[in-house]
C-alpha cells in the first residue's frame, strides 16, 4: 500500500533553540548531490525571531525555492535553516538516511518541479510535497537501501573528486599559462617584444566602455524571438565567444531602454556575479547591467589579448571589489585597471598564441566535465532504483 511523503515526516518551522547556531540557506547546498556546498562556510547566527526552524541532526531539508535545484541535506549538526528550505522530520518508523535519498530522489523532484507555482522563482509548498505518494519499505529494509546507497554514492562521489580536482588543476594550469605569455615571460611574446612588459597605460585609454541594461522581463514588447541576441554573465564561459542567448531583445526594447548594440569582437567583461570573467561577442550582441562592454581601439590594443589580459588580472580583483551582498565593480574602476603599452602586431601574436593552447586544455576540461556530469547522472539514477525498488538490493525483500 502507499503512504504520502507527509505520513513519512513532519515538517518543522519552529525556532525553539537558544543560543547561536550556523544557518544554512538554499546557497549553501549543493545541486544534486545531497549534500553542503564545497568549502562552504556557515555563518553562526543567534535564533531569528522568525523566518527559520531550529533543525537537529537526522533532519532533512529539501529545497522548496526553484526546486529543479535538486537541493538537500541530512543535518549531521544541529542549525537553523532558511525559509528556502523545507525541514523534514522523520516520524517513528522510517529511517532519516533512508529519508534523505528518497527526497533527491528523481520523482520527488519532478513532483516538487511540477508543483510549483511562480515562473522566474518557481516555489512548491511543504502541502503540495506532502501529497507524493511511494512505497515504504519496513524499517529494516530502510536501512538496507541506506547502507547500501552509502557506499556506493561513496564511491562515485570519490570519483566525481578526483575528476573535478583534476579540472581545477587544469584551470590552474590555464591561469598560469596566461600570466606568463601576456607578461612576456614564456611563449611567443617573448620574442616579438625582446623584453619584460614595463611601460602601462590604463584601460580606458585603449578602449571605449559602454554599460549594459536590463529591459523588464515583465513586458513582452521588450522581447522577440527575432531579436538582437541579449547577453547575461551566464551566457559567457572561459572567454570563449558568445554566439548563441538565452534570450533576444526587440528593437522595441533596444531603443526604449537605450542599451548598447556590440560587433563582433566587442570584449565582454562581468562587473559582478562571476567577477572578472570575460567573453568575445561572436554575434552582433547587447548585454545586460552587470556587464561591460569594450571595444578595442584598433592602434592601441586587440580585443582578444585584452581578453586574456583581464584574465590575468582577474586574480587580484576581490581586493579591490565592494562587497555588498557580493562582490561587484563599477566602470570606473574597469578603466582604471593597468593595460601594457604594446605593439598590436605583438598583442596579436601572444593572443594567437593562447587561443591554441587554452583550445587544448578547455577540451581536456570539457571532457572531464561531461564525464563529471555522466556520473552525477548515474548517481540519481541508482539513488532513483534504490529507493522506487527498481533496483534489486542485496537484503532486501523482493
Amino acid at each position: 500500500m502507499s503512504v504520502s511523503l507527509k505520513e513519512t515526516a513532519d515538517l518543522v518551522t519552529s525556532c525553539v533553540a537558544s543560543g547561536a547556531r550556523p544557518f544554512v540557506a538554499l546557497e549553501h547546498l549543493e545541486s544534486g548531490m545531497g549534500r553542503l556546498a564545497a568549502d562552504v562556510e556557515l555563518p553562526e547566527r543567534m535564533p531569528p525571531e522568525i523566518g527559520a526552524a531550529s533543525v537537529e541532526p537526522g533532519d532533512v531539508l529539501f529545497g522548496k525555492l526553484r526546486p529543479y535545484l535538486a537541493k538537500s541535506w541530512l543535518a549531521d549538526r544541529p542549525v537553523f535553516a532558511s525559509t528556502e528550505l523545507l525541514c523534514l522530520r522523520p516520524r517513528a518508523g522510517v529511517d532519516s538516511r533512508w529519508l534523505a535519498y528518497l527526497v533527491a530522489s528523481n520523482p520527488v523532484v519532478e513532483w516538487a518541479v511540477a508543483t510549483s507555482d511562480g515562473t522566474k522563482m518557481p516555489r512548491t509548498s511543504w502541502e503540495k510535497l506532502a501529497e507524493y505518494r511511494m512505497l515504504i519499505p519496513s524499517m529494516d529494509d530502510q536501512r538496507t537501501i541506506a547502507d547500501y546507497l552509502d557506499r556506493e554514492t561513496s564511491r562515485i562521489d570519490a570519483l566525481i573528486g578526483k575528476k573535478q580536482r583534476m579540472s581545477g588543476l587544469l584551470g590552474e594550469r590555464r591561469q598560469v599559462l596566461i600570466t606568463k605569455a601576456v607578461q612576456g615571460e614564456s611563449g611567443p611574446g617573448v620574442a616579438a617584444r625582446g623584453d619584460q612588459v614595463n611601460a602601462m597605460t590604463r584601460l580606458k585609454h585603449v578602449v571605449v566602455m559602454r554599460a549594459g541594461g536590463t529591459p523588464s522581463v515583465d513586458d513582452p514588447s521588450m522581447w522577440s524571438e527575432d531579436g538582437t541576441p541579449w547577453v547575461t554573465i551566464g551566457d559567457m564561459t572561459r572567454g570563449r565567444r558568445v554566439v548563441v542567448t538565452k534570450r533576444a531583445v526587440s528593437d522595441d526594447g533596444i531603443q526604449s531602454k537605450r542599451l548598447p548594440v556590440g560587433k563582433p569582437d566587442t570584449l565582454l567583461f562581468a562587473m559582478y556575479a562571476s567577477l572578472g570573467a570575460t567573453a568575445l561577442l561572436g554575434v552582433k550582441a547587447s548585454w545586460n547591467q552587470a556587464i561591460l562592454g569594450t571595444d578595442a581601439v584598433p592602434h592601441l590594443a586587440e580585443p582578444r589579448f585584452t581578453g586574456y589580459w583581464l584574465q590575468h588580472l582577474r586574480q587580484g580583483l576581490g581586493a579591490i571589489a565592494r562587497s555588498n551582498t557580493q562582490d561587484n565593480l563599477n566602470a570606473e574602476q574597469v578603466g582604471n585597471f593597468p593595460f601594457p603599452v604594446m605593439m598590436v602586431i605583438t598583442q596579436r601574436i601572444i593572443a594567437d598564441y593562447l587561443d591554441r593552447e587554452t583550445a587544448r586544455i578547455d577540451a581536456l576540461v570539457d571532457k572531464i566535465d561531461h564525464q563529471v556530469a555522466l556520473l552525477q547522472e548515474h548517481r540519481q539514477a541508482l539513488i532513483t532504483a534504490a529507493v522506487t525498488g527498481e533496483l534489486e538490493v542485496p537484503g532486501v525483500a523482493a
